[in-house]
């Protein structure tokens, strides 16, 4: 066996006190962060030692699953299987919220308050957030903790980026109702959600979350898309159809790699940018799919954007008649990023079938202004350190939320979750 994975190996049954186990099989995975860079996951299976012999893919009772860097070799993950464990229970914290945090800070380096804080607790379970100071971050790191009845640590889970003081643009929240209030108002939205009681499209008005920088100067959308993603607004037609059909064809989006491609560190595919060349040969080559598989849906498609998965650039297409609705079609197309042929698409017109019953909404008898003046009130403006691809580093800025809506039809003030 290669010598750095034993001396891994050997240091994951030291150090998790897996004395009482022996390691059934290993795999190699390779994940990209929010910095587009890339990391290999080393994920070990340690079967208990008086566990009898099994089933190939089935882990009994006790198995311990663990994901390590294998650069770093920072955890990233401990399950026991069936809540079930036989490690040695010295080396991991009892349930007690205190020393459950201070295990945390030992196994990741972080600091409690400083750089995670608690976002949930139950009596088995502790959830955190990535954090600056208390003040949370965007995208976030979690983790996430849990025991079994004896009080033995039966899971652990961390997955994000925690950014350190390096990269923090420090200052204080400054946004006041004067700069929040005006942003809300243009992200109070018109969306209708399916009422299934009444198998008909329901009208509310809501405030679209966004952040604002804390100047009040610019927004970052909530939603942020992947490092990769290239929007597009291309309105997709032809004259004709093209002889021919389009063939879907097995892909593969698995995310193991060899142990040579972990050892060699290769950069993953998908942190190499799509060129300008790539993005107009793709445009082409969707426009082909569309000839072969839709050929008289001229002009009823547009390209909303590029972004890469796994290797594969994949094309994201969308109606151009707009709707409010909630739920709207969308076509994914794979195409090879070797030869930019088309090799596969998922279309979620199936999932929608179950909404095509629904009766057409009414017209709102609420204006938007008058909307967001019943929602005043109850905007909300939360400080957050948001991550800026621009300045390559976290800024300060005001997470614009509001937990309610507002009927379009009634005038009623609803509480969104509950729809």
């Amino acid at each position: 066996m290669n010598g750095q994975l034993q001396n891994l190996i050997d240091d994951t049954r030291e150090k998790f006190g897996l004395n009482d186990y022996y390691l059934k099989r290993h795999h190699f995975f390779r994940e990209i962060n929010n910095f587009n860079e890339t990391a290999y996951i080393l994920n070990m299976e340690w079967f208990p030692n008086n566990s009898a012999q099994s089933d190939e893919d089935y882990n009994p009772p006790g198995t311990a699953v663990i994901d390590i860097n294998f650069h770093t070799k920072a955890l990233k993950r401990i399950i026991f299987v069936e809540d079930v464990s036989y490690a040695d229970s010295s080396l991991y914290p009892t349930s007690e919220k205190e020393s459950a945090i201070e295990w945390i800070e030992e196994v990741t380096d972080l600091t409690f308050g400083r750089q995670f804080l608690i976002v949930h607790e139950e009596d088995d379970m502790l959830s955190f957030g990535a954090a600056v100071d208390n003040i949370p971050v965007a995208p976030t790191g979690t983790i996430e903790i849990g025991f079994n009845d004896e009080g033995q640590l039966s899971l652990f889970t961390i997955d994000g980026d925690f950014p350190d003081e390096d990269q923090i643009q420090w200052e204080p929240f400054g946004l006041t109702p004067d700069k929040y209030e005006p942003i809300a108002s243009e992200q109070c939205k018109l969306i209708e959600v399916p009422d299934k009681d009444q198998e008909k499209w329901l009208p509310i008005y809501g405030i679209e979350e966004i952040y604002l920088v804390n100047n009040g100067e610019r927004t970052i959308p909530f939603d942020k898309d992947l490092i990769s993603y290239i929007h597009k607004d291309m309105i997709l037609e032809w004259d004709k159809s093209i002889e021919g059909e389009f063939t879907q064809q097995d892909i593969d989006l698995s995310i193991e790699v060899t142990l040579d491609q972990a050892l060699e560190n290769e950069q993953h595919p998908d942190t190499i940018p799509i060129t300008n060349t790539e993005a107009a040969t793709c445009e082409q080559e969707v426009l082909r799919f569309l000839q072969l598989e839709f050929p008289d849906e001229s002009g009823e498609w547009k390209l909303t954007g590029l972004y890469l998965e796994n290797g594969y650039i994949f094309a994201e297409l969308k109606p151009t008649e707009f709707t409010n609705r909630a739920f709207d079609r969308k076509i994914k197309l794979m195409i090879d990023r070797e030869n930019y042929h088309a090799v596969h698409y998922v279309d979620n017109d199936m999932l929608l079938d179950m909404f095509k019953h629904f009766k057409d909404a009414d017209e709102p008898a609420v204006s938007q202004e008058e909307a967001f003046k019943k929602l005043r009130e109850y905007v909300e403006a939360e400080p957050v350190y948001v991550y800026d691809q621009e300045q390559k580093s976290y800024i300060m800025c005001g997470k614009i939320d509001c937990p309610y809506g507002v009927n379009a039809i009634t005038g009623d003030i609803v509480l969104l979750a509950g729809l």
